[in-house]
């Protein structure tokens, strides 16, 4: 049985938006539920979209790790974290919208792809064109797990655009496939007395992390509101081309 400590779900709070990517407790658990209900013949390999570094997922949001990649890890199937720059924990480095590195992930025969918390880090045109590369190099009858922010602050890696569909706004981007599983995941956990104190404390502390504590006063109002994460299962339908 999964276990994670509650005192994980405390790690991620409005002073330490700031910038880079945030995947919830609740978003991670639901992916990972997901994806080991499903046959592991259909979902390994999976391809790790937008993976960032080791650090992300083991240290500052242990439970990416935890409910998405240990099981994998632990059963020996295989994981390649894909990514835009040359993080540690990197196994490839490219750009999806680039024909020719397209062509490469065709070639390793993925029979998923979970994309998570990127969508809204690329400029608003590359959307389409990243949503129809998944499409194209996933198998058909393969699966896409898709997540992104809904109601969430702002919190640029480099970017935000604000990109915040809901479940139909997020379906739409990728035609021919069937919708396995959805929710608008909802976290409070910023909201909880001991991370209030946190976040207010924050307040006065420009000197702490100094670039991302300029977002703060953006993100100050998200104290007293929940945080919202869209998330979607896919199975393609798309015959590989």
């Amino acid at each position: 049985m999964t276990y994670v400590s509650q005192n994980m779900k405390f790690w991620t709070i409005v002073g330490d938006v700031g910038t880079g990517r945030i995947m919830l407790f609740e978003e991670a658990k639901f992916i990972g539920e997901i994806m080991y209900k499903l046959d592991p013949e259909d979902v390994f390999p999976l391809c790790n979209l937008g993976s960032s570094n080791d650090e992300l997922a083991k240290q500052r949001q242990p439970w990416i790790d935890e409910f998405i990649f240990k099981k994998a890890r632990e059963s020996n199937y295989k994981v390649v974290n894909v990514d835009l720059k040359d993080h540690p924990g990197v196994d490839l480095v490219g750009d999806v919208t680039d024909p020719d590195f397209m062509n490469k992930l065709k070639e390793m025969g993925f029979k998923s792809v979970i994309c998570s918390n990127l969508l809204e880090h690329v400029p608003n045109e590359s959307i389409n064109i990243i949503c129809n590369s998944l499409m194209k190099f996933i198998p058909e009858n393969g699966y896409l797990f898709v997540s992104g922010p809904y109601k969430f602050p702002y919190h640029p890696d480099p970017i935000d655009t604000m990109f915040r569909p809901n479940v139909d706004e997020m379906v739409e981007f990728f035609p021919n496939t069937t919708l396995i599983e959805s929710s608008i995941i909802t976290s409070n956990d910023h909201r909880k007395p001991i991370e209030l104190i946190k976040n207010i404390a924050r307040i006065f502390m420009p000197f702490y992390k100094p670039k991302e504590w300029l977002f703060f006063p953006r993100q100050f109002p998200w104290l007293f509101r929940n945080y919202k994460a869209t998330c979607i299962v896919l199975q393609n339908n798309t015959t590989k081309r």
